[in-house]
């Protein structure tokens, strides 16, 4: 795991110091080893000043940043036949190692069919870049777990797990996009042509009764499960004791003999004495960890940078985020389960009453273009965040499968009125098919941000300054020395 970076002149010239500045910007992405192909010529090394001191010039150049976080992970760029590799993320089917997405690489005859079918058929969480000659291809699994960013202007073309690499390049945020996910592309010095080769599309309503949707929609989240935790021996769960963590609790429970469950919060949440009580039901190990106002003060700035943008919601999302990343990492837990998706995919949040209220079709459009930005406003700041700590962030519910036939049930087996306090009640029906208690499924939602308190306690902070919280946000954002 790591950071990939690429740069390709649009007029031949040498970028080779170009791509080691974009690797120097994203170290925290990975500290272990840092490496460059040119296609000629690929060097790692430990130290990445020696990548300045390389006698050679290129117009094409990717790079790598490497931390190994699990026993397969391997250095990288990788040379495979006449191709250089970059690759970061999961390949969960057909195997569990990484090797595997080299071992397809080096089965290939046609690479860039090879590379379309690998996006199509293999279940994983993934961003890769292969080097082939002056060619650089590009691609990115169907649901986008794993960031990348991509700009161009008149001089060249460049590519980065985080959007600050780009900054660097002295690249305005305004020209910089998300890669998107599901899609392939090509890049030569003359241009850069992005192909859509399987997205996430809005199936036809599937009309099955409640008992058929809990017990399919229960093989495709445990099959979701064994695949992110089948590699594992150890590993954590961002646990808030509600609906989503709950479930994702109660699969592992039998899979993974070391589980365990991280709650976080500030001093006097209720949430967490509920976290706790419903962690002893399903009984595994529980660790809480308690903040104060000032830690909220401390984490903020440190967050922005990671998330990249001075947005308040997400910044009162990602700081408890970030708290729980920071504890497993402390803990020796190098992978961690998050329960992102769940509201996308189930209609959770409250906004969708006031739709349902107009048109339930309404609801039904709007779930289904919200989880298509998933990635964009939940799953990759929480992988920045994580990466951060030397964690991966991996998301069950982000499962292109389980997704695909959770948007193409009918909202009546979500919601059922305008006024549901609940929602997600199919979600809420597997919950007790699989024996949690009622306390998880007949508890209504609380968002993240407010149940641990960090909402109300940036509300305050702001206030204290004569702020309002996007304000206060804003000027935090505007003081972030972004490279160090």
């Amino acid at each position: 795991m790591g950071a990939l970076v690429s740069i390709v002149s649009k007029h031949g010239r040498n970028v080779v110091k170009s791509a080691v500045k974009m690797l120097s910007a994203l170290r925290h992405r990975g500290t272990d080893l840092h490496g460059i192909s040119t296609g000629k010529i690929t060097v790692i090394t430990k130290d990445i000043g020696e990548l300045n001191n390389l006698p050679v010039e290129s117009s094409i150049v990717l790079g790598y940043n490497f931390s190994h976080r699990l026993p397969n992970d391997i250095p990288q760029p990788i040379e495979v036949k006449n191709f250089r590799v970059i690759f970061d993320g999961r390949i969960f089917s057909p195997c569990y190692e990484k090797t595997s997405f080299i071992d397809l690489i080096e089965q290939s005859v046609e690479i860039e069919e090879t590379l379309k079918n690998i996006i199509r058929e293999v279940r994983g969480s993934f961003s890769f870049m292969i080097l082939d000659h002056d060619k650089l291809f590009v691609g990115r699994d169907p649901i986008g777990a794993i960031p990348l960013y991509f700009c161009e202007n008149d001089q060249f073309y460049a590519l980065a797990s985080e959007r600050k690499a780009l900054w660097l390049l002295g690249m305005k945020n305004d020209c910089i996009k998300s890669f998107p996910p599901g899609n392939l592309a090509k890049i030569t010095s003359e241009d850069m042509r992005i192909q859509p080769v399987k997205i996430l599309e809005r199936s036809e309503l599937k009309y099955v009764n409640e008992r058929e949707a809990i017990e399919k929609m229960y093989n495709l989240l445990l099959r979701a499960v064994e695949d992110r935790i089948a590699d594992l021996e150890r590993v954590s769960i961002s646990f808030s004791g509600g609906l989503d963590s709950s479930i994702i609790a109660a699969l592992v429970r039998e899979k993974v003999k070391n589980a365990l469950l991280i709650s976080v919060g500030l001093e006097g949440s209720r949430d967490l004495e509920n976290a706790e009580k419903i962690a002893g039901e399903i009984g595994l190990p529980f660790k809480a960890e308690t903040y104060t106002p000032s830690d909220v003060v401390e984490t903020l700035p440190r967050v922005l940078w990671l998330i990249e943008e001075a947005n308040a919601l997400k910044a009162s999302i990602c700081i408890p985020e970030f708290w729980s990343a920071e504890t497993s990492s402390r803990m020796g837990y190098r992978v961690m389960l998050s329960g992102q998706g769940s509201d996308e995919i189930f209609a959770g949040y409250h906004k969708y009453l006031k739709e349902y209220s107009k048109s339930p079709n309404l609801v039904e459009q709007t779930l289904y273009h919200d989880t298509l930005k998933l990635y964009k406003n939940s799953l990759e700041p929480e992988e920045k965040i994580c990466s951060f700590h030397n964690v991966e962030a991996r998301f069950p519910y982000a499962d292109f499968d389980l997704a695909s036939f959770a948007l193409s049930l009918p909202i009546t087996l979500k919601i059922s009125s305008s006024k549901d306090p609940l929602r997600k009640r199919i979600l809420r029906r597997l919950a007790e098919y699989i024996g949690l208690p009622a306390d998880v499924y007949l508890k209504p939602k609380k968002a993240i941000q407010y149940g641990t308190g960090v909402s109300q306690a940036l509300k305050k902070i702001a206030k204290e300054n004569g702020l309002n919280m996007q304000s206060f946000i804003n000027q935090v954002f505007k003081n972030i020395v972004w490279i160090k």
